[in-house]
């Protein structure tokens, strides 16, 4: 594919570069690890602040806490929907000329527990949004204990380290995410975190024979792997496995799903962070950065049913750079692009409206009025391939409001 450039993002990236001024920033709290109350935001700032009570005559700390956020979104080109679906560009349905979008559907709700056992700590968390469908559905539900997990959270496959500081939910596109039911267990040395998990087998498989629906299963769960040094390096793996019938072969069919994904930061400074991202294998659609149910039809199935009956991960590449700037303790940029490459037969019909190349790129400005406010504006850049060679393109902006409790 013949990638085009993203010139309004390429010009600012000199700056972002350049960018070495010498500023004292508050210990953010990383993303995506619990320090009260769960999975802190991408988006706002540290969650330390958190306040808890204790029941009366137990060891037991409770917590609530969330975020509203508002988000006021403008397309230029195709509809992407409340949380930014690059996919969405997929459809020409999608198409409009310009359109406004007032959404509130990212505010979330989360309740904690802490139980201390001598010197152990039982936790809990619950937390649930109102995406996609205004009605509050769940995010994560799980326990901890002694290292052990179970429950349904972030799969044991992705990573957080990596992760650019945007205004989009989910972060870029073909970063690995995910929230299956799983039983996890880690251990840490130092700052040396390794983790192994069995997942929820959540898969989609096509069928591109006339043998009519397909039956989408699995026998065995997803084996996740997972090491990571500090906040600077992180890598981890899985393999599934899938399995349908064949009515061309009048057999059972069964193939063998795999990847890595790696992430890294390195500071540039004391205020300047390069972060990167990879992931590659086979099978790894279901892992892909947030889709909503209706870009689900356009990303590539993990497996399909060839012509002849034989069933056929398919092969996936991404990989992700940005730069994470901070001006001065209350203001901070973020710039980058990520792309995904998904293998799929170029001579299948049904394949043919699916995205075979996609990149998403952003460039944003943040402000951090104080502990429990956040606002900001973002630009991002979709420039999107289908298997059929059709090329599209689609901007949005952003501007964002997020009020913590």
């Amino acid at each position: 594919m013949k990638t085009k450039q993203t010139f309004a993002l390429a010009a600012m990236l000199p700056v972002g570069l350049a960018a070495a001024i010498q500023a004292h920033a508050y210990d953010v709290v990383p993303a995506g690890q619990p320090v009260v109350t769960g999975e802190p935001s991408r988006v706002g700032a540290p969650w330390n602040h958190r306040s808890t009570f204790n029941i009366p005559g137990t060891n037991t700390d409770v917590a609530f806490g969330g975020y509203i956020k508002f988000d006021a979104i403008y397309d230029f080109d195709y509809d992407l929907g409340s949380s930014t679906d690059p996919l969405a560009a997929a459809s020409e349905g999608n198409a409009t000329d310009g359109r406004t979008t007032f959404t509130a559907q990212e505010s979330r709700l989360n309740f904690r527990t802490q139980t201390r056992f001598g010197d152990e700590m039982l936790r809990t968390y619950f937390e649930g949004h109102f995406l996609p469908d205004d009605k509050f559905n769940l995010r994560h539900a799980y326990g901890e204990y002694n290292g052990f997990l179970a429950g349904q959270t972030w799969t044991n496959f992705m990573h957080f380290l990596g992760t650019p500081r945007i205004l989009k939910l989910g972060g870029p596109i073909g970063y690995a995410t995910g929230r299956p039911e799983q039983v996890r267990y880690t251990y840490q040395a130092g700052p040396n975190t390794f983790a192994v998990a069995l997942e929820n087998p959540e898969s989609s498989i096509s069928d591109l024979g006339p043998g009519g629906a397909v039956d989408e299963g699995t026998e065995l769960p997803d084996l996740t792997l997972r090491y990571q040094y500090g906040r600077s390096f992180g890598i981890s793996g899985v393999v599934r496995q899938f399995s349908t019938d064949s009515e061309v072969s009048g057999q059972d069919e069964s193939t063998t799903g795999f990847g890595i994904a790696a992430q890294g930061a390195l500071p540039l400074g004391s205020s300047t962070t390069l972060k990167g991202n990879l992931m590659a294998g086979s099978g790894l659609g279901g892992y892909l950065d947030y889709v909503p149910a209706s870009g689900a039809k356009f990303r590539a199935p993990d497996a399909y049913l060839d012509a002849d009956g034989n069933l056929e991960a398919v092969d996936l590449q991404s990989v992700g750079i940005s730069l994470d700037h901070r001006w001065n303790a209350d203001w901070s940029s973020s710039i980058g692009t990520s792309r995904v490459e998904q293998d799929l037969a170029d001579d299948a019909p049904a394949f043919q409206g699916m995205a075979d190349t996609v990149q998403f790129s952003h460039v944003n400005l943040i402000w951090d009025v104080n502990d429990r406010l956040t606002v900001g504006a973002e630009y991002q850049y979709i420039d999107l391939e289908k298997v059929s060679g059709e090329e599209v393109d689609a901007s949005r902006v952003m501007a964002s409001a997020q009020f913590h409790f």
